[in-house]
């Protein structure tokens, strides 16, 4: 599942994760809200199939976007922005620095120690590729996480983790996980029509993808998920991602 394995590795080793100024609650409060849409581009996608070669250009394209994207973000709300690597990696037993997974669709994983994004890819996922854009999906919840990272609440969730009660614990790290989708939202948003991609498509879109894997502990339900994704997409901004301040009813 490519949700719970973005977010898995928020509480592996966490060593050197943000480069933040301090602020008064990076949860509710974190400047990032502040920095309105995420800035206007011309992101190409290039055709995509199950040739290894297509897969990288495609790959590299888009991680240009995401670049510029929450560089810019992170630098308006006062943050030190690091660059995420992105690592490719196909088949059915991954090795990353962050432990050993077992794909069995696309999704991303996002080591924060070493702060990279593996996309881990499987023929079975790749096979309609054309028409549910997981590769962008995907790597744009890696880009949320980072986002994350860069601006201090990655490192504020490990710490307040630790010292809360478990049923306390889950729920902030289930706001954290549908804080990603937001984000990841937000720039699919930015960047959707000059992909060819029509608006509607991009709510059926989330819809197709969210449903099919139902809910788990830390990650919110589909229906949550749906609600995010669709509300930092419909925004293009992360200041429709403040997690930390909605109804409980929207983060369970």
């Amino acid at each position: 599942m490519r949700i719970l394995a973005a977010a898995l590795v928020t509480f592996l080793s966490l060593t050197g994760t943000a480069h933040a100024a301090p602020t008064p609650d990076p949860f509710t409060k974190n400047p990032l809200y502040k920095t309105g849409k995420l800035p206007a581009q011309t992101c190409e996608e290039p055709d995509v199939n199950q040739d290894h070669d297509a897969i990288r250009l495609y790959v590299e394209a888009i991680t240009a976007c995401q670049e510029k994207a929450w560089s810019t973000q992170v630098t308006k709300a006062g943050f030190r922005y690091q660059k995420a690597k992105v690592v490719v990696k196909y088949g059915d037993r991954i090795k990353t620095a962050c432990g050993v997974y077992h794909p069995d669709d696309v999704y991303s994983l996002y080591c924060i120690p070493n702060k990279t994004i593996y996309l881990m890819l499987t023929d079975y996922g790749l096979r309609d590729e054309l028409d549910s854009p997981g590769i962008l999906e995907s790597l744009s919840i890696g880009y949320g996480y980072h986002a994350q990272n860069m601006v201090g609440i990655v490192d504020q969730e490990y710490r307040a983790v630790k010292k809360l009660p478990k049923a306390k614990a889950l729920a902030l790290t289930t706001k954290g996980s549908l804080q990603s989708i937001c984000l990841a939202g937000a720039f699919i948003g930015s960047v959707w029509d000059s992909l060819g991609h029509s608006r509607a498509h991009g709510s059926e879109f989330f819809i197709s993808r969210h449903a099919v894997e139902g809910s788990y502990k830390g990650f919110g339900t589909a229906k949550n998920r749906v609600y995010w994704q669709r509300r930092g997409f419909d925004a293009a901004s992360p200041s429709a991602c403040n997690t930390y301040t909605a109804p409980a009813s929207k983060v369970t």
